[in-house]
């Protein structure tokens, strides 16, 4: 057999074919993405929360190490919030635009004897998207043992 006579047996694909695999891979893409997507909006929170849990651990652990009081206060509605010695701090990257807040103003001091002392606010510290309301976490602090916990979201 010739090569001239192997490549005349050779098809490709028509127009038809190529389109419909075009349009199953779009359709493919798009439930994909928005999945996606609604992944990352769920992982944003996860990362705030424990970068909350983290320096409420940090300031807890300051406290009780060096004998002085520690301080974190968050406002309301807002990512930014305030640790003593650490300044100001931010439970997102974007800093034109809050993608996660804490909903409720709070305050904790915690003391040199372990202890933690809620001035403002009340315990359990809720933390969530400020796109999707339905994707929050929640932060519970013991008064007696400082002991700080993730609560599992529930669904």
């Amino acid at each position: 057999m010739s090569w001239q006579g192997a490549w005349e047996e050779e098809r490709g694909f028509t127009l038809v074919e190529v389109l419909v695999v075009i349009i199953i891979m779009g359709l493919v893409f798009s439930i994909a993405s928005s999945t996606w997507f609604r992944v990352v909006e769920s992982r944003r929170v996860d990362s705030a929360t424990n970068q909350l849990a983290s320096d409420l651990r940090l300031a807890h652990t300051k406290a009780t190490n060096r004998l002085v009081q520690q301080t974190v206060t968050l406002p309301g509605g807002s990512s930014e919030y305030t640790v003593t010695g650490a300044g100001n701090r931010d439970l997102d990257d974007d800093p034109d635009e809050d993608l996660v807040e804490v909903t409720a103003p709070f305050t904790v001091v915690f003391e040199a004897n372990g202890e933690a002392q809620i001035t403002v606010g009340d315990n359990p510290i809720e933390v969530r998207s400020t796109d999707d309301v339905n994707k929050k976490h929640t932060i519970d602090l013991n008064r007696v043992t400082s002991r700080i916990q993730i609560d599992p979201p529930t669904l």
